[in-house]
């Protein structure tokens, strides 16, 4: 064990651990560049360490990292590669699921009859559909490395921009409350999971098209997350 390995936390010393059990394994590489990629994974995660960063939040699981170093050219792409199509229905779809879900659970548990508990179903779809679309467009803006940063001189300061989200949230919710029952109807503990499954495969259906096949319950959070660290790293370095 090296003096910084030995510093690690044991759930970063475990990370390390099964990354080198995953190059030992591999016949692409060549014994120094096995431990180049030892040695910088473990510089990253003492550097990581000291900001409070997890091994997950830096590589993510140690396939991914060994995926990152063994096939490079493979790597997901980053928070602004990816479509706002793609963002806000990924983020549109989990809100519904949570909807949905909970509804289902809850109406469950207490025997509720359809009517009784819970929000009509087109106050959830519009709910989950505006929440996605604002939150994305503020993250698109919040989240630095936007192509657009340089090109947008007179951007909206960040106090600005959350403050009109939240307002438009507002303003949604408050829309909701005057749609008719006739439109929106609570739905039953049935009409609750059947809406849930139905989100969850278009949630899964959306990811594939994407070509993103590890990125959290929220695309958008991990995304983000992963673009601030790099951004730091790049600052650092």
């Amino acid at each position: 064990m090296t003096q910084v390995e030995h510093k690690l936390t044991k759930k970063n010393q475990d990370f390390l651990f099964r990354l080198n059990k995953g190059l030992a394994d591999s016949d692409k590489i060549s014994e120094e560049e096995k431990e180049a990629i030892l040695g910088e994974v473990e510089e990253k995660l003492a550097d990581g360490q000291k900001l409070g960063h997890t091994a997950a939040q830096l590589f993510g699981s140690p396939a991914e990292a060994l995926q990152k170093y063994l096939n490079p050219v493979r790597l997901a792409k980053g928070f602004h590669d990816y479509s706002f199509a793609f963002l806000a229905t990924d983020t549109a779809l989990v809100l519904i699921m949570f909807l949905t879900g909970f509804f289902t659970v809850t109406m469950g548990f207490s025997g509720s009859e359809a009517g009784s508990e819970g929000i009509g179903m087109t106050s959830v779809l519009f709910l989950s559909i505006w929440g996605g679309v604002i939150y994305t467009k503020a993250m698109q803006r919040l989240v630095p490395g936007s192509p657009a940063d340089e090109a947008d001189k007179k951007r909206l300061p960040n106090w600005l921009l959350l403050i009109i989200v939240a307002l438009l949230w507002i303003a949604g919710f408050t829309l909701i409350l005057y749609l008719p029952r006739v439109i929106n109807p609570i739905l039953p503990v049935v009409g609750n999971a059947i809406f849930f499954f139905i989100a969850f495969v278009l949630y899964l259906l959306n990811r594939k098209q994407a070509g993103m096949k590890h990125g959290g319950l929220l695309a958008i959070s991990k995304l983000a997350q992963q673009e601030r660290l790099k951004q730091e790293e790049e600052k650092r370095g």
